[in-house]
């Protein structure tokens, strides 16, 4: 069992697991009525007088670039209210029915997302009246829509109606540089950063602009660029992480950890810079052992630097030092004692080093910290869950399970909450708990459609669960997931037919799909039928994952049945080796057997039966072969 993610990366972004939250793509009903104000105050303002209701909010001075479609979308009516500085005139618009209606129609269009249809009506009208909000309003509901196409024109427009935004230079810029004109955004680029300069803002400036150019699709183009803007700016920290960044989305890291390096050295008690430098020094030749020594210099001239100690006990774990990790963490924690994200990487840690216990007071630590204390408890809830699972108390792990609210750990929390039910006999109250759970997808329903067919066949009624998966099947006949999981529910109830008629659509589907080549090539061998063919869908399986134990294991059973013992050994002892599995290890130890080698064979089972002392298949095995344990 892997523990959840952590609640967050960095003590520095303990809240942004709760703070996250999905953009709509359909626009608020109060976007219509605020909307109708703005035309109608356009309508009324005599040219000249720039009383412009901006429509995405905020300062124009302080307001990011749309560096991408989701991060230009307007948010809410309300953002839009806030006004951008007016610094260019406004035509004169005769708010006329055929315009008001153009309006209204755009703006319900919007609301019943016909995003891209209110988009283009907006851009015709923002042609036809040159105002800039109407460009913008139209580049706003591109953006949303996601669709750099009709975004592009509409920013132009509304660049070249209102050339002194900042919005709108900083909206061209990024479409721009994310369509791969870079030559078009250099000379806007090239006057921000003066500007900045003369403004002393660089710091942001470059912040917002390393955003921007690690989204190029040519990012060595993107790094020349940032080169030549940053030339005047070599002596300034940001500019040097910024180069350091483009450099890494450049695939260059050795560049990446030089500039990051260069930063630190022009202001050694930068941390940023620190952490930087030690996250790109370690994709270099120089290595984790690289990277540590630097962040273990850095926090010893700089003891309170929570995120850099926070990054230096990550390194150290990944190195496999957790002695070392948790003392760093228990550092940090001393100077944080309310940190989520400390408390939370010290309980993964203790999980990790097999200290069940220990990531138990951990999260309960994290879960008793004051309310004030912003953090999402899901992730240690499913946590919980998990851990209370594996020692067996079964109620618990159900009822930390149940405290999981909707979000990214909801359906894994949900899912194992109906497969304990099941396994407690409770089978038709997993079911309804998973049937009555609203979703907002395919993949979602799909998902909980797998639960139901889990807690089915753990209950032993395979039927059921075929006929749950063939339903779903028929209602989504195309679902990769749902093809794989009805033809192993098809094998299970001894429907071949309907077994290969999934694989083969689901291979038709999905050519590069390695499991269910070695999916149908298994079972024609575990029946001992086809093994030509067996052999052949095995092949292409090995091909698509070559280091894929289950695809390894398969090769050598296929051998086995063909009778080519040795073969067949040296491939299962391979697949053990990645996987020492009970199945596996059935499959091996009667290879062994078959190839003379009784003794070897017996003390596979034995190692594997002292693992996994139920499993059925190596149960069955020993029990052909009258091994005793």
């Amino acid at each position: 069992m892997k523990p959840p993610h952590p609640a967050a990366d960095s003590p520095k972004h303990a809240h942004a697991a709760a703070a996250a939250g999905g953009r709509p793509r359909t626009l608020p009903k109060l976007a219509i009525l605020a909307a109708v104000a703005l035309l109608a105050s356009a309508c009324a303002a005599p040219p000249g007088t720039g009383q412009a209701t901006g429509k995405t909010g905020g300062d124009a001075a302080t307001r990011p670039p749309a560096a991408s479609p989701a991060d230009a979308a307007p948010k809410s009516a309300s953002a839009r209210a806030t006004a951008e500085p007016a610094a260019d005139a406004l035509p004169q618009v005769d708010l006329t029915p055929q315009l008001m209606f153009q309006l209204l129609a755009s703006e319900i269009a919007a609301q019943r997302g016909e995003v891209g249809s209110a988009a283009a009506t907006y851009l015709s009208m923002a042609r036809q009246t040159r105002d800039p909000r109407l460009a913008r309003r139209a580049t706003e509901l591109a953006l949303v829509e996601r669709s750099l196409d009709h975004a592009l024109p509409a920013a132009e427009l509304w660049h070249e109606l209102s050339p002194n935004s900042p919005i709108a230079t900083q909206t061209i810029e990024s479409l721009w540089i994310s369509t791969g004109r870079l030559a078009d955004a250099e000379p806007l680029l090239r006057a921000r950063l003066d500007k900045a300069r003369a403004d002393r803002r660089l710091p942001e400036t470059y912040s917002l602009l390393q955003r921007t150019l690690t989204r190029a699709p040519d990012r060595k183009a993107a790094l020349a660029m940032l080169e030549r803007l940053a030339t005047p700016d070599a002596s300034v920290p940001a500019a040097r992480l910024a180069l350091a960044a483009v450099a890494h989305a450049a695939d260059d890291a050795v560049r990446a950890a030089a500039e990051a390096e260069a930063a630190l050295k022009l202001d050694p008690k930068d941390e940023d810079a620190a952490v930087a430098a030690a996250r790109y020094v370690a994709q270099t030749p120089r290595g984790s052992a690289g990277a540590i020594a630097l962040l273990e210099s850095f926090v010893k001239r700089e003891p309170k630097a929570i995120e850099a100690r926070f990054s230096l006990a990550r390194l150290l774990a990944a190195a496999g030092r957790s002695d070392d990790a948790r003392a760093q963490f228990e550092t940090a924690l001393k100077q944080e004692p309310d940190s989520p994200g400390i408390l939370f990487s010290l309980a993964q840690l203790a999980y990790q080093t097999k200290q069940p216990k220990v990531a138990e007071d951990y999260l309960r630590r994290y879960l008793e910290l004051p309310a004030q204390v912003q953090r999402d408890n899901d992730p240690a809830y499913l946590f919980m869950g998990q851990l209370s699972e594996e020692a067996g108390r079964t109620a618990d792990a159900i009822d930390w399970y149940a405290r999981v609210r909707r979000g990214e750990q909801f359906l894994p929390a949900l899912t194992r909450r109906a497969v304990l039910l099941g396994k407690l006999g409770r089978v038709d109250e997993a079911r309804d708990l998973l049937r009555s759970t609203s979703v907002g997808s395919v993949r979602e329903r799909v998902q909980l459609t797998a639960a139901e067919a889990q807690v089915l066949r753990e209950a032993g009624r395979d039927a059921d669960a075929y006929t749950v998966l063939a339903q779903a099947l028929e209602r989504n006949p195309e679902n990769p997931e749902l093809l794989y999981d009805h033809a192993m529910a098809a094998e299970r109830v001894d429907k071949l037919d309907a077994m290969e008629a999934s694989l083969r659509k689901l291979i038709a589907l999905r050519p590069d799909y390695a499991h269910a080549y070695n999916a149908l090539g298994y079972t024609f061998a575990e029946r001992n039928i086809r093994l030509d063919e067996a052999q052949a869908l095995i092949e292409k399986a090995l091909e698509l994952a070559p280091n894929d134990a289950h695809v390894i294991d398969s090769m050598g059973w296929v051998l086995f049945r063909r009778g080519q013992f040795a073969a067949a050994v040296e491939q299962l002892q391979k697949a053990y080796k990645l996987r020492p599995e009970a199945e596996i290890a059935a499959h091996l130890g009667e290879a062994l057997w078959q190839a003379g080698r009784a003794e070897d064979a017996q003390r596979v089972w034995r190692e594997a039966s002292a693992r996994e002392p139920g499993n059925k298949v190596l149960n069955e095995t020993l029990a052909r072969f009258k091994i005793t344990r």
